[in-house]
């Protein structure tokens, strides 16, 4: 028998200085809800902290790639608060460039923010949740995934790549947990939202020898070149917020929650390729296992 989850809720979120990660962090406050916000640089959330009071709002200076940081993030929003309901794993960035052209540096970099330092935030989490929360509460760890991660893209190779490599270990993760921990866990796909980490993103120069009309690159150079406009049509990080907030109602969330239209469609096209190819080649396994 599980307890339930006490109200209101602590909620702890990284990255919480834009898109998602901000949206989120205004959700849960009008809901009534106290937020651990963390982010490298603090006084960006200064006007929402002077018209929050301390008992709601705790904000937190943490760059995810430093372990010291998110270790103490955690002892701080357990000291003040008691425990930590639900763990928002936003804290990334995305980056445009082609697998050939990209610095090892560059891919390295965004891999220690997007994989290594969120799977730090997931850790932590796990270990709050089953170790210092009250008995038998648990709490509800949601990772912000991209559909990148299951679906790549031309220009997003190395994004994508980390995005891909969080799922893994995220799934992984799920199966290790014990049932009776009561520690709930949801990655969300998100596809392309009005976010300044989308229209902030570094865009690397594209050798001109992939600049073809028959590569499949010249379609995503249009539709990236579209993201960057201050006109172009995408989700609502608002309503994202609000169907996160509808996804913790939920006993028994789902493993995966694609968000956005866009999104549906590039995990359904991935999920035709593999199908077709799994088809074809089926009859190529028969005859390779051991007699």
């Amino acid at each position: 028998m599980t307890e339930s989850i006490p109200s209101p809720r602590v909620w702890l979120i990284t990255g919480s200085s834009s898109g998602f990660g901000k949206a989120l962090t205004e959700c849960a406050l009008s809901k009534g809800d106290i937020v651990v916000a963390t982010l490298r640089k603090p006084e960006v959330l200064k006007e929402l902290q002077d018209r929050t009071s301390p008992e709601k709002l705790l904000v937190l200076k943490v760059d995810v790639t430093k372990e010291e940081d998110v270790l103490n993030a955690f002892a701080k929003a357990k000291e003040r608060f008691g425990r930590i309901d639900v763990v928002i794993n936003n804290a990334g960035y995305s980056m445009g460039s082609v697998v050939e052209a990209t610095p090892e540096d560059a891919a390295r970099a965004i891999f220690e923010t997007n994989f290594w330092g969120a799977t730090r935030v997931s850790r932590e989490a796990v270990r709050t949740f089953r170790d210092s929360n009250p008995a038998g509460t648990g709490g509800r760890l949601i990772v912000i995934s991209s559909s990148s991660g299951l679906r790549p893209l031309p220009i997003t190779g190395y994004y994508g790549a980390t995005k891909h490599a969080l799922e893994a270990i995220t799934q992984s993760l799920v199966e290790e947990l014990d049932p009776n921990w009561n520690i709930k866990v949801t990655l969300v796909e998100a596809g392309a939202f009005r976010s300044s980490a989308i229209q902030s993103a570094p865009r690397l120069p594209t050798p001109e020898v992939y600049m073809t009309p028959t590569s499949g690159l010249a379609k995503l150079e249009k539709l990236f070149g579209h993201l960057m406009k201050p006109d172009a049509k995408m989700g609502d990080t608002v309503k994202f917020a609000e169907k996160v907030w509808e996804l913790l109602a939920l006993p028994n969330p789902p493993l995966r929650l694609p968000l956005g239209l866009d999104s549906i469609d590039f995990i359904e096209g991935q999920l035709k390729i593999i199908s077709t190819d799994l088809e074809e080649y089926r009859s190529w396994s028969e005859d390779v296992n051991e007699k």
